[in-house]
């Protein structure tokens, strides 16, 4: 398999983890004290894309209790986050065209050579 196939499969593979991961941040936005992650997305040596999963420990909006106490909100920004799953299906749309575009290129190359 040509070496740009396998890097658009990895970059789809590592679109679609960025984009569980921030779906993740979002449906538990409303839990008390939880704590988001973040997807980074990394070329390896290859040219391929890779996934680190990492925690954000920013603490999340004090409110104070009827008793007094203070509670910790989630640390979820979900303009922020929303924002990054509009990005990110966007990116994965662009590497799904790109992995077409190629194998038609190669379909091409294969009937013009016989």
């Amino acid at each position: 398999m040509p070496l740009s196939v396998n890097n658009s499969i990895s970059a789809l593979r590592a679109f679609a983890i960025k984009q569980n991961v921030t779906a993740n941040n979002i449906a538990n936005s409303e839990n008390q004290g939880f704590k988001k992650s973040r997807a980074v997305l990394e070329e390896d040596s290859t040219g391929a894309v890779t996934t680190k999963i990492l925690p954000v420990n920013t603490p999340g909006t004090m409110i104070s209790q009827p008793d007094g106490s203070l509670e910790e909100t989630s640390n979820v920004d979900l303009i922020q986050d929303t924002t990054d799953m509009i990005t990110t299906r966007h990116a994965y749309e662009a590497n799904l065209k790109a992995l077409k575009i190629s194998t038609e290129m190669e379909d091409t190359v294969l009937d013009l050579i016989g």
